[in-house]
């Protein structure tokens, strides 16, 4: 809602309620006088909602949604050097898959959905000590890479593009989230929620399951599936990609 609308808002609601106290309160016993005119409030039409391409840049003019892939691609390459951004940005549909990640993560599930792209080679694996077992530190190395790309961002420009591009990001949330729902509102839940993953020091435990491992310590196995889809990046990436985080909420106004 722009700063106009809530001020005529404003505006009308005042003058209703004191139109209402007036009529309990102020009218005396009788009707009104014939010389006495009633007061007429003109009431003001409030601002129409913006059309889709109403909302859209100079650059973006005529995009929609389904055909938007070709101009993220170009406008989204320029915020990171790593060559691989490139071949990520070869997938369709991306920003339907940006807002499909960010409402699953605002709700703890894991994106793995929409981002199978960046799945790294091998697997999250265990090391056996003794009597039980450890992350085995080399599974956090696989998300190195995401991580740096992600930490390299530029964050003047991430929040340029994103500003060209919320028209179009908007559009897609309403495809899926709640009616009066904002992005931006899940952009916010789901990056707090990512800042609450805790950065481990030392060992972690694990227990070992049929195909798989369960964290030891109850607390981290009983965290949502997106905190811990990120507890697995291990600490140095955690801490890389919150660093990361803060700066961008604050870039955006969040």
């Amino acid at each position: 809602m722009s700063a106009n609308l809530r001020i005529l808002i404003g505006i009308v609601a005042v003058v209703v309620v004191a139109g209402i106290v007036y009529w309990i309160f102020g009218r005396g016993e009788g009707e009104p006088t014939p010389d006495t005119a009633p007061e007429i409030v003109e009431t003001v039409p409030a601002e129409p909602t913006p059309s889709l391409e109403e909302r859209l840049s100079e650059r973006l003019k005529g995009i929609t949604l389904a055909g938007s892939d070709a101009v993220v691609r170009e406008v989204v390459v320029a915020l990171s050097s790593q060559p691989e951004m490139v071949t990520w940005l070869a997938n369709e549909d991306l920003i339907r898959r940006f807002v499909a990640s960010v409402h699953l993560i605002a709700e703890g599930k894991n994106p793995r959905s929409q981002l199978e792209f960046l799945k790294p080679d091998g697997r999250f694996s265990g090391l056996e000590r003794g009597e039980g077992w450890l992350v085995d530190s080399k599974s956090y190395r696989r998300y190195g890479l995401v991580a740096q790309t992600f930490a390299g961002l530029d964050t003047e420009g991430t929040v340029r593009i994103f500003s060209e591009l919320e028209p179009l990001i908007d559009e897609a949330h309403r495809e899926i989230a709640p009616p009066g729902t904002t992005f931006k509102a899940t952009l916010k839940k789901a990056l707090d929620l990512l800042l609450e993953v805790p950065v481990l020091e030392g060992d972690v435990a694990l227990e070992p399951k049929v195909v798989s491992f369960a964290y030891g310590d109850e607390r981290l196995e009983g965290l949502s599936e997106a905190k811990k889809q990120m507890l697995r990046m291990g600490p140095e990436n955690v801490a890389r990609i919150q660093a990361k985080i803060i700066e961008l909420e604050a870039a955006l106004g969040l």
